[in-house]
This record gives C-alpha cells, sequence and structure tokens, in this order.
C-alpha cells in the first residue's frame, strides 16, 4: 500500500471517529433535551453560584444550572430540570450554602399545589446568605455589642464615682420603705372602704332583684309614652300643615274670613250695620212706644 492510500486512510478513520464522536454527544444532548426542561429564575444575587452547580428537589440531584446572566439589578439563572419535576406557583426556589466550605447548590421545596410555570414565565427566587456572610454579620453584631458593653462600664463608672447610683437605690429604697408603710397605716380604712363598695353592690343588686318586675313595667310605660308622644308629634305635624294652607287661603282672600280680611268695603259696610244696629237699639231703649205696640184683648 502506498504512503497516499495510508494518509486518506487515517484521514478516512479520523473522520469517521469525529463523526461518531459528534453523532454519540449530539444524540446524548438530544436525548437530555427531550427528557428536561428549562426554567428561568430571577435571584437578588448570584452569592457564588456557577453554571453546572446541582439543583436538589425536596433533597434530591433532579438538574444542573445551565447558564447564569446578570439582567438590571438581578441574576437570572437558567435551571434544566427533569421533566417529572413540575415547577409550581406554590414551589419555593432558593440559592442554599451547603458543606463547611460554602458549597453552593439550587433547593427546591416542591408543592404540588398552584399551576405550573409556562415556559415564557420567570420564577422568583430566593437566596439564602450563607455561612460565611452569616459570620460577617455577627462580627459587626459583636462590635457593636462591646461598644455598647463599653458605653454601659462608662455610665456605671461615671455613676459610682459621683455617688448617683448609690444615691438612686437608697432612694428608691425610701420610698418603698414610705409605700410599704402607708399601706399598712391606711389598710383598715382600705379594706372598710372595700367592705362599704362590697355592701353598695349587693344592696343595688337586691334592689333590682327586687323590683325587676317593676322595672320592667316601668320601661314598658316609658316604651307606650314614646309611642304615644310619637303619635301626637304626627298628629302636630298634620294640624300644623292644615293650619299653614288655611293661612294661605285667608291671605290669598279665599273664603269669609279672607274676604273680611282682605276687603276693606266689607269691614266698613259691616261696621256701619253695627253702629245703625247700636243707634236703632237706643232709640228703642228712649222711646219704646214708638217701635212697640200692645193691644189687649
Amino acid at each position: 500500500m502506498s504512503r497516499k492510500a495510508e494518509i486518506q486512510v487515517g484521514i478516512t478513520v479520523l473522520v469517521a471517529m469525529a463523526i461518531l464522536i459528534f453523532g454519540v454527544a449530539w444524540l446524548k444532548d438530544y436525548t437530555v433535551q427531550r427528557s428536561r426542561r428549562i426554567y428561568r429564575v430571577s435571584f437578588p444575587q448570584g452569592g457564588g453560584l456557577s453554571p453546572s452547580d446541582e439543583v436538589h428537589v425536596n433533597g434530591m440531584r433532579k438538574g444542573e444550572v445551565k447558564d447564569m446572566r446578570l439582567v438590571g439589578d438581578h441574576v437570572e439563572v437558567d435551571l434544566q430540570l427533569a421533566k417529572e419535576v413540575p415547577l409550581t406557583t406554590e414551589s419555593k426556589v432558593a440559592i442554599r450554602n451547603v458543606g463547611i466550605m460554602g458549597e453552593r447548590i439550587i433547593a427546591v421545596e416542591l408543592s404540588t399545589r398552584g399551576r405550573e410555570y409556562r415556559k415564557d414565565e420567570i420564577v422568583p427566587g430566593i437566596y439564602e446568605p450563607g455561612l460565611g456572610e452569616m459570620m460577617g454579620s455577627l462580627g459587626g453584631t459583636v462590635d457593636a455589642v462591646s461598644q455598647l458593653s463599653t458605653q454601659l462600664r462608662k455610665v456605671a463608672e461615671s455613676l459610682s464615682g459621683e455617688g448617683k447610683l448609690a444615691n438612686t437605690i437608697q432612694n428608691f429604697n425610701s420610698t418603698s420603705e414610705e409605700l410599704r408603710l402607708t399601706v399598712s397605716e391606711n389598710r383598715a380604712m382600705l379594706k372598710s372602704t372595700l367592705g362599704n363598695f362590697a355592701a353598695a353592690s349587693r344592696t343595688a343588686k337586691s334592689l333590682t332583684a327586687d323590683r325587676e318586675a317593676e322595672l320592667r313595667k316601668t320601661l314598658d310605660h316609658f316604651s307606650s309614652a314614646a309611642e304615644r308622644l310619637d303619635h301626637l308629634s304626627g298628629r302636630l305635624d298634620s294640624l300644623s300643615s292644615v293650619l299653614q294652607r288655611m293661612s294661605a287661603r285667608v291671605e290669598g282672600g279665599q273664603g269669609t274670613l279672607g274676604k273680611l280680611v282682605q276687603d276693606d268695603k266689607l269691614y266698613v259696610e259691616l261696621n256701619a250695620s253695627v253702629q245703625s244696629l247700636k243707634t236703632l237699639i237706643d232709640e228703642i231703649k228712649k222711646n219704646p212706644r214708638k217701635y212697640l205696640k200692645m193691644s189687649i184683648f
């Protein structure tokens, strides 16, 4: 076999192996893609998470981190989960610290409640601080406690130096002793007052218990009187309406009273008739024979 033929055979074998490897990898990736689903999750920060990190669902590994990117002020992570894991709106997705070395995983607390996320939806995620971050914040807390302790020590030393703390305690003791003496001296009065209050309470109870029927009857009378007053108020309203209508008719000159009020001529004639009648009565009194004739059979 010539050298040229050997080179051609070698190249052919290499190309075939490359095609085989590429095909196996493609088929594997295609099989994986078909058996898994991608969810897009938004976290406030990545916290050391990186692609290919594990995704645990209720403690079991069911996927991995496919990709990460910074979008605005948050981090979006593509999770590749097995298709038998339906991520619902009631599920919790968190970046969690595992191990003493601070390894990061994505922990999913799966819940069957709620609806399943669609492909175009973004799942809200939670960032859980790790051990190092907690230790860092704890260090700040320790510093604050140390400063507070120093300030308290200074305050105690200042009070002790000037004698204010001892005076305050002594004043408190004196006040407490005076209060105790006051209570002791007035114990009989307090007891008597409480006894009088109890007796008054019993008297009131006995009065209400003995006259319960009378009180009930009195309340019924009050209720009946209130109903009558309500009825009387309605009748007074009706009478007021009638009087208003009569007043309007009189002012409008309607009826006899209205004509008397509105027509001055009628008033004058009526007054003249009264005067004439009065004059006639006076004449009859003065000269009765002129007007009265009596005959006896």
